[in-house]
């Protein structure tokens, strides 16, 4: 007979299996649903105060402040108000949602970018990025959109063919 504890964690085995494999099998809807969530929040905050749904608007705007500096003159403004999110960061998550969104439809033909690709792709926003942070020029809004760009494509491009590798191999028992 099996004891108590035992039969409870054999029962759900099985379960934490199957939650696996759903999990695996939808990791990308996932993260699109996140991203899109994520930016849609951003911009929901103006829109819920230009409709009059101030404290909405407010509440949201303030919870993004944990992750973005909000800066006004690197930021966008919809019917007056500020976008919760830089205009970079509206670039990258923005491009990453758009990019998952590609990348599902083309997952099987779209070889992983090779990391010294990615980091090429990504010099350009280290750059702009790290001359803004130490005061040495003031970035324009074409540049931290370009760069922005450039970094959450050749993210989407490097990261999520690995993460699909990753989790097969986990599936499959390290099988590739």
């Amino acid at each position: 007979m099996i004891p108590p504890a035992s039969a409870s964690a054999a029962l759900a085995a099985p379960r934490e299996r199957q939650l696996a494999v759903w999990i695996s099998a939808h990791w990308l809807l996932l993260v699109n649903i996140a991203l899109a969530l994520y930016v849609g929040g951003a911009i929901a905050s103006p829109l819920l105060s230009a409709v009059g749904w101030a404290a909405a608007g407010t509440a949201i705007f303030h919870l993004y402040s944990a992750v973005c500096h909000q800066l006004p003159w690197r930021s966008f403004f919809l019917f007056g108000q500020q976008i919760a999110i830089c205009q970079r960061d509206l670039a990258i998550y923005g491009t990453m949602l758009g990019g998952g969104i590609l990348y599902g439809l083309f997952r099987d033909r779209v070889p992983a970018l090779s990391w010294q690709l990615y980091v090429l792709a990504t010099l350009p926003m280290a750059i702009d990025g790290g001359t803004q942070l130490f005061d040495w020029r003031e970035s324009t809004w074409e540049l931290r959109l370009l760069t922005g760009f450039l970094f959450g494509l050749a993210t989407v491009w490097t990261l999520y063919p690995a993460v699909e590798r990753g989790l097969r191999a986990s599936l499959t028992g390290g099988e590739r």
